[in-house]
C-alpha cells in the first residue's frame, strides 16, 4: 500500500494534527502543503508576529482562528478551532496535537520547542538544522525514551542526500562522496550591509542570505547529512570545488582515481549547474553491476554520479509528517555520536568586549571540522556563538574556542553540556 493510500485512509475522520510554529516564508509553504494533503489538519500557528500566524491560516482558507495568549484560554476552544498565538511555549502543551512542525531557524527556540515537544509526548519535525547541528544527537535520543520521534524534516539537503544514501547503501554501493550544489560562489566575509540590494531584489531577509553566501548554512547541511550518516569530510570547510555535472564523479573521487580526496566516505559541496540539487559520487562492488551501469550510460566508472536537480524545501515537509506519526520513522536523525561539528569562525578582527550577533551576520561564520579535532581543539559550536562575549582579541579568520568566550546560558547551552557529557 502506498503511502498517499494510508493518508486518505486517514481523511475518512482521523487526520494527522499538526501544530506549526514560524509562519515565515517556510511556515508558510508549510501550511500550505499541509491543508493540500489527505489526511492532515493543521490546528494550530504560532509566531512571534501574530499577523503572519493569522495570515497563514487565512490564506488556507480556514474559519474559527482564535488568539490565545496561554494553555489555559487554548483549553477552552473547541476541536473545530484553529490556534493562533505569539507564545511558541504553548504549542507543545495543546492537547491532540499528534506532531509539531517547528520552522523558525533559530538555534534557541528550536532547541525549546523541540525539548518541550518531546516531554510533552509529542513527535517534532524540524527545519531548524542549526539546531540539529548543535544538539541533535540528544535531542534524538531523548525522544527515543520518550518514545516520540525527533526528525530534521525532508525537502531540505539533508535529508534528500540522506534518502539518496540510504538507496545506494541497501545496494551495496561503495559512498565515495555526496553533497549539495551551493546556490551561489563563496563569500565568507558577506554581511546583511553587502548584500541589501541583492536581498530586496530576491524579496529575502539579508540575514538568511548572508547565512547562504557565507558558507555557514552548507557548513551546517552537511555536517547534519555527515552526522546522520556516519560519513565524515576529507579537510576542515571542506574542499568545495567548482564542478558541473559532468565533472562531480571525476572530481569529487580518490586521488588514485584521479579525484581530491584523501578518503572516501565523505560530504562536501560543488559551485556549478548542479545548484539547487544533492549529488552522490559512489562505486558498485559488482561487475555485473558495474557493467550494467555502463551500458545505461550513468557514466565510464568506476565512480559513478548520481544526482537529483532539486529539492523542495517546505513543499516535502508532509512526507516526513506522514513517517514520523503513522510509522514512527525519522526521515533524518542524529543516533549515533556526531562524525562532524560546525565551528565558529571570526569574520573581522574582533575586539574583547564584543558580543557575536548570529548566524548570517556581521562576526563571523560557520566552517566545518571533525568532531574529535574539534572536541581536541575546544573549538566553539556555530549553534552556541550568538550572544556569547568575547574575553580575548580574536584575529580575522580565527577558528573560536571556548576559552575566548563567555556562552550565552540558555536551554540551548545546557542541553550541549548534557550531549558533550555523552562522549567522555
Amino acid at each position: 500500500m502506498l503511502l498517499y493510500d494510508d493518508l486518505v485512509n486517514l481523511s475518512r475522520g482521523n487526520s494527522i494534527r499538526v501544530a506549526l510554529v514560524g509562519a515565515g516564508f517556510m511556515g508558510l509553504g508549510i501550511a500550505e502543503m499541509i491543508a493540500g494533503t489527505p489526511g492532515m489538519d493543521l490546528v494550530a500557528i504560532s509566531d512571534i508576529q501574530l499577523s503572519r500566524a493569522d495570515k497563514a491560516f487565512q490564506s488556507i482558507g480556514s474559519s474559527n482562528i482564535k488568539e490565545v495568549k496561554n494553555i489555559e484560554e487554548a483549553s477552552k476552544l473547541g476541536s473545530e478551532d484553529k490556534i493562533i498565538t505569539n507564545n511558541y511555549r504553548i504549542i507543545p502543551r495543546l492537547e491532540n496535537i499528534d506532531i509539531v512542525i517547528e520552522a523558525t531557524g533559530i538555534p534557541e527556540i528550536g532547541t525549546e520547542v523541540a525539548y518541550r515537544s518531546i516531554i510533552n509526548g509529542k513527535n517534532i519535525g524540524t527545519l531548524n538544522v542549526e539546531t540539529d547541528v548543535t544538539v541533535g544527537h540528544y535531542l534524538a535520543k531523548l525522544a527515543e525514551t520518550a518514545g516520540v520521534v525527533y526528525t530534521v524534516c525532508t525537502g531540505d539537503e539533508p535529508v534528500v542526500i540522506r534518502e539518496m544514501y540510504d538507496f545506494f547503501k541497501t545496494l551495496n554501493f561503495e559512498i565515495i562522496s555526496c553533497g549539495k550544489g551551493k546556490n551561489n560562489p563563496l563569500d565568507v566575509y558577506a554581511t546583511p550591509s553587502t548584500l541589501e540590494k541583492t536581498a530586496a531584489e530576491k524579496g529575502l531577509n539579508p540575514r538568511i542570505l548572508t547565512e547562504f553566501v557565507d558558507g555557514s548554512k552548507t557548513m551546517i547541511e552537511m555536517c547534519a547529512t555527515a552526522n546522520s550518516t556516519g560519513l565524515s569530510i576529507d579537510k576542515r570547510n571542506m574542499h568545495g570545488p567548482s564542478a558541473n555535472t559532468d565533472e562531480i564523479a571525476n572530481i569529487l573521487c580518490r586521488r588514485e582515481d584521479g579525484g581530491i580526496l584523501n578518503s572516501s566516505g565523505v560530504v562536501d559541496y560543488v559551485i556549478g549547474d548542479l545548484a539547487p540539487g544533492v549529488f552522490i559520487v559512489a562505486k558498485p562492488k559488482g561487475k555485473i553491476a558495474d557493467s550494467t551501469l555502463k551500458y545505461l550510460k550513468i557514466g565510464e566508472g568506476p565512480n559513478y554520479l548520481f544526482y537529483r536537480p532539486y529539492h523542495l524545501t517546505s513543499v516535502e515537509v508532509p512526507i516526513s509528517i506522514a513517517y514520523a506519526v503513522l510509522y514512527g520513522k525519522s526521515s533524518l536523525a542524529c543516533s549515533n555520536p556526531p562524525t562532524t561539528e560546525v565551528i565558529t569562525i571570526s569574520k573581522r578582527d574582533l575586539k574583547k568586549g564584543e558580543t557575536i550577533d548570529y548566524i548570517g551576520g556581521y562576526t563571523v561564520y560557520g566552517g566545518i571540522e571533525k568532531f574529535d579535532i574539534a572536541k581536541e581543539e575546544n573549538l566553539l559550536p556555530l549553534g552556541l556563538s550568538e550572544g556569547a562575549e568575547i574575553i580575548e582579541d580574536i584575529p580575522k579568520d580565527t577558528p573560536i574556542k571556548y576559552n575566548q568566550v563567555i556562552v550565552k546560558e540558555s536551554l540551548l547551552s545546557t542541553l550541549r553540556k548534557l550531549q558533550d557529557r555523552m562522549y567522555e
